[in-house]
């Protein structure tokens, strides 16, 4: 039975989320589509429609500087219209979804241009024409008949080589700050061990035979400063939202703060990390107008239709997603590690959307991630700790979110596939804390599936050594990095197919559950 005070503080949490979402939703900024027609002096009509900003503010700045850009590559074309629209019609939201359209057009990097007239052979030269520009919006583009499959060519970004050289050089530059920041952590251990330090066996789910410095996530966070840094460095055009960039750097403060508080003081309960995780919900709401409005699950979606219900069930997920984050971070390598291979699905996406913002972020968190595993795998010597997890996990389920949010055409399950372990094993958890032992959920215990692996997989047979036990930590990350990349790999040939994704993860859900039992009933 719970206790009173356990009774209270689950009411408090609930009453949380229901006020947190409330204020999300009234405080909420409505996105904005910036779009621009113009007529040729043949009477061909071209108009540009660019993804949506996170408030009506950012998108009048853009419109500005996206005129001047838009009129050097057609300086005798007459203004028909320009504004930001807080809606599309059902139109303008197929011009977004990779399927032939019934006019010429030109994909952009974060929009498109379409050509129509009443003589379509004069909307088709237009679009040529605006191909072989010598300044076409300073990359090279391709025109898309109409009806027609985008091609190889048509399918990738424009400025595919240069999207290429930009993600690399963010991935070099904020890879090596990272291992250099985790560097420094570790040269100057003996400053801070007295308060950075996890001790050996000092919990249930302690599997490491030295103290270890547990605020590796300093260095991750630092990565999303540096990658905001080279973000307005290399881009300081009005073509790049750099305010909904920085809006989510100061989203995911609150969730890394809460976090990194913990590893310091060691003090710090799960609700209280769960209520920072909501403020950071709650923030990138506001901040970023993103919330999950649809899952391809029937009834659930007509509950979504209402605001208030989409807005709570968004900050419940994301805090999940950071909890979950944090539960699978037992072992070296395995939290960050699973964290890369999803990271790698959603830049493979968002670099076939054209979508810079998303991809640009996810190269950023995939930079930091690879300088601090540097460190923890194999040999674990530094550990991201809670705030590194939780940023993580926050980190990711935003820019889930935002995917969907600012792509249509993407499959919500998508998403829920290469998320659906760290989630599965939180719900799984919690299901086998209360009815399996009858005890807290909130309760640390090292019955985990990678526990389970470690103990009855990886050690099985094997003489165990202090010397040897980092070793056999490090190999239980290999048996869930192997499985997440090969369901990655799914998803990102068939990310915009419910049909095949959402088998997919039940199936997933359903392997789990069988491997759970037979690692349980087997012999130790």
């Amino acid at each position: 039975m719970l206790s009173t005070k356990n009774r209270i503080s689950r009411y408090v949490l609930l009453a949380s989320i229901l006020v947190v979402a409330a204020l999300a939703w009234f405080f909420r900024p409505v996105p904005h589509y910036a779009y621009l027609s113009l007529s040729t002096p043949a009477q061909v009509q071209i108009d540009y429609l660019w993804q949506a900003d996170i408030s009506q503010a950012i998108c009048q700045e853009k419109l500005v500087g996206l005129d001047e850009l838009v009129r050097a590559d057609c300086s005798d074309c007459t203004l028909n219209k320009q504004e930001c629209l807080s809606t599309l019609n059902e139109e303008q939201l197929a011009l977004f979804k990779n399927s032939p359209l019934p006019l010429p057009s030109i994909r952009l990097r974060n929009g498109i241009v379409t050509y129509q007239s009443t003589d379509p052979q004069l909307a088709l030269e237009a679009c040529l024409n605006a191909q072989n520009s010598p300044t076409n919006l300073g990359h090279k583009l391709y025109c898309l008949p109409s009806h027609s499959t985008p091609s190889a060519n048509a399918a990738k970004p424009y400025g595919f080589w240069l999207t290429l050289i930009e993600a690399s050089v963010s991935l070099l530059v904020i890879g090596l700050i990272s291992w250099f920041l985790c560097y420094l952590i570790l040269r100057y251990e003996h400053l801070h061990e007295h308060f950075s330090q996890d001790h050996a066996q000092s919990g249930p789910q302690k599997f490491h035979t030295h103290a270890t410095p547990r605020v590796g996530g300093i260095a991750i966070y630092a990565a999303l400063l540096a990658g905001l840094a080279l973000e307005n460095l290399l881009h300081s055009g009005a073509q790049y939202n750099h305010s909904a960039y920085l809006f989510f750097v100061l989203a995911s403060t609150p969730v890394f703060f809460g976090g990194i508080i913990e590893d310091v003081t060691k003090n710090v309960g799960v609700a209280h990390r769960l209520l920072f995780s909501m403020l950071s919900a709650a923030l990138a709401i506001w901040l970023l107008g993103a919330v999950i409005d649809r899952t391809d699950i029937p009834y659930l979606d007509m509950a979504l239709v209402w605001v208030p219900v989409a807005i709570a069930f968004t900050v419940l997920s994301i805090s999940g997603v950071c909890n979950a984050m944090n539960i699978i971070d037992g072992y070296n390598g395995l939290s960050a590690g699973y964290a890369m291979t999803a990271l790698l699905a959603i830049i493979a996406i968002a670099f076939q959307l054209n979508d810079h913002l998303i991809l640009s972020l996810a190269v950023t968190l995939l930079a930091g991630l690879l300088g601090f595993l540097c460190w923890n795998w194999p040999k674990g010597k530094i550990f991201m700790g809670d705030g590194g997890a939780y940023l993580v996990g926050f980190s990711l389920a935003e820019l889930c979110i935002m995917l969907l949010y600012r792509n249509e055409s993407v499959s919500p399950w998508f998403t829920a596939s290469i998320m659906a372990y760290p989630i599965f094993e939180t719900l799984f958890s919690i299901y086998r804390r209360i009815f399996w032992n009858k005890a807290e959920t909130g309760q640390p215990d090292a019955e985990h599936l990678h526990h389970l692996i470690f103990k009855k997989v990886v050690l099985k047979g094997k003489a165990v050594t202090p010397e040897s036990l980092t070793n056999h930590n490090s190999c239980v990350a290999v048996y869930v990095w192997a499985p997440a990349a090969m369901v990655a790999t799914v998803a990102v040939l068939f990310w915009q197919s419910t049909a095949v994704l959402m088998p997919l993860t039940l199936m997933g859900c359903v392997a789990y559950v069988l491997i759970y039992r037979k690692l349980v009933s087997s012999a130790s």
